[in-house]
């Protein structure tokens, strides 16, 4: 996969900016879980979109944004992917789809959660 055209020296895709919603367990140390998804293939920026909301109950529940360069293939097969990558993460549990640039997301009818 060739990410730059080589005769003018500009990506072949744009960026794309997601909006999730990332549920971990109790003791997860946001931080980590942001450095882990940094470093996570096609991603190219990580920030928090909202304050983490932490319960005694449920656990922690980080609003991020990330942006990141699609790979070859339909919108929905990139967000599962880059879901299922974060979700493999320690401590993460469930990871859902909010929007897409500043779009709410809906895939046949449901949010895509992992």
């Amino acid at each position: 996969m060739r990410l730059l055209n080589e005769e003018n020296k500009h990506l072949t895709s744009r960026m794309i900016k997601v909006t999730l919603s990332v549920k971990m367990n109790q003791d997860a140390h946001v931080p980590d879980t942001m450095t882990r998804i940094r470093v996570l293939p096609t991603v190219a920026v990580v920030g928090q979109s909202d304050r983490v909301e932490r319960s005694s109950a449920g656990g922690t529940v980080m609003d991020i944004y990330v942006k990141f360069l699609p790979n070859p293939g339909s919108l929905f097969y990139n967000l599962m992917t880059l879901c299922k990558l974060i979700k493999s993460l320690p401590g993460v549990r469930v990871v859902r789809v909010e929007a897409v640039g500043n779009r709410p997301v809906i895939f046949k009818g449901r949010p895509i959660v992992v």
